[in-house]
């Protein structure tokens, strides 16, 4: 695994070790005036054929402004798995360049911020469930995509999540989270289609 992400785990579970030490007090899930945050790990495929997936590790907090309603942010480190085209592919041509295998992978990192609202239709002491949305963008020191519809990418996209997920409580303030997602990235015809999920350990607090 790169060194990069291990570190960035190992600091993720210091955090969360760190706060699920913090002495409690007993939270009913999703009530109001009650906060949270929740180290994350997550991966989504790509609809569009330039990019094949792509990672996500970061945290993400929220507060809980009435009963089952929270409105929050999250930031995530992006790590893409895309082709890049060969400068000498005749006019970036990505069909022609996959057929002769011109291109090459890289793995561009990029950074990203979402603004969360999440509405929970069921919340209780043990378990909630959740939908969500929200809005954000996304920074790259690499074009994503690389190459997409007769055109080259972005270095910076807004992002679109829709999100579907349920906690379920493991102690007085820690629970399990889980979350499928689909995640749009930019908003022209170079943008992309991802779905996947994430996964962590919410604190509440």
């Amino acid at each position: 695994m790169n060194a990069r992400v291990q570190k960035l785990l190992v600091l993720a579970m210091a955090v969360m070790i760190g706060l699920a030490a913090v002495p409690s007090r007993s939270f009913a899930m999703g009530e109001a005036g009650t906060a949270y945050v929740t180290p994350e790990f997550g991966f989504y495929g790509v609809s569009q054929k330039e990019v094949d997936s792509y990672l996500t590790f970061g945290a993400s907090g929220g507060y809980f402004v009435m009963d089952g309603l929270s409105i929050g942010l999250e930031a995530l480190a992006y790590s893409f798995n895309q082709r890049k085209i060969d400068h000498n592919t005749p006019a970036g041509n990505f069909a022609y360049a996959v057929a002769r295998n011109d291109g090459y992978t890289q793995n561009p990192w990029a950074f990203g911020a979402n603004a969360l609202i999440r509405f929970y239709p069921v919340h209780t002491e043990k378990a909630a469930f959740y939908i969500g949305t929200g809005i954000g963008g996304l920074f790259s020191g690499d074009r994503v995509p690389f190459y997409s519809n007769g055109g080259r990418g972005n270095f910076s996209n807004p992002t679109l999540p829709v999100d579907l997920g349920f906690t379920v409580n493991l102690s007085q303030n820690v629970a399990f989270e889980l979350a499928g997602r689909y995640q749009r990235i930019g908003f022209d015809n170079h943008g992309l289609d991802g779905w996947g999920g994430h996964g962590g350990i919410r604190i509440t607090f």
